[in-house]
């Protein structure tokens, strides 16, 4: 464990936590709705409108959870990158896979992917109005049951790669892992 930098396990009191840190370019990504066109270069997220609506997915690898395992809780910490207050809403499905490629260039590579029947909307996101910030207003609500639905499949195993993918309306500018990669989109899981 100790050798996986973008993994460490603490104690909640709950249990062991699980956070892992989006780790890579590849591993967060945006789509154009229109177009398909990928970008898994950018400095930053926009969820969910840039000059136009977008697809955003984020990829975790190395998760270490037992294959059904039960999961009590889980989010996805978010950064900063630039101040927002529209009205937004964010939807979360996870990618139903046992081990979640990277993003790729390829057109629609991440509404393409086959989505859990689970999701969550996070609806009235609050304002982002501090660059850097990262803290209970960039946190996700509870997205166990997406969670729960990738690593209940057969084929899950502990160290897999899972993925998340993001929709809605409205726009809040995360940091992408090319942006300020210790402010990459983290998911911790109980």
């Amino acid at each position: 464990l100790a050798q996986l930098e973008n993994l460490r396990l603490v104690d909640s009191g709950n249990g062991p936590l699980a956070t892992v840190q989006v780790s890579a370019s590849a591993d967060d990504a945006e789509e154009d709705v229109a177009d398909g066109a990928m970008d898994v270069t950018s400095s930053d997220l926009e969820l969910i409108q840039e000059s136009e609506a977008q697809t955003v997915g984020l990829r975790f690898q190395n998760v270490l959870i037992p294959q059904g395992v039960a999961i009590t809780s889980a989010y996805v910490q978010f950064g900063v990158d630039e101040t927002t207050s529209e009205a937004t809403s964010l939807t979360f499905h996870g990618q139903a896979a046992d081990n979640a490629a990277a993003f790729t260039s390829t057109a629609y590579n991440i509404s393409s992917r086959t989505k859990t029947s689970a999701s969550v909307t996070w609806a009235s996101v609050p304002a982002w109005p501090t660059i850097g910030e990262a803290g209970d207003n960039q946190k996700t609500p509870d997205l166990s049951a997406v969670i729960q639905e990738i690593v209940t499949r057969p084929g899950w195993s502990s160290g897999n790669a899972l993925a998340l993918v993001v929709t809605g309306s409205g726009k809040r500018v995360a940091e992408a892992y090319d942006g300020n990669s210790a402010l990459a989109p983290t998911l911790s899981v109980t």
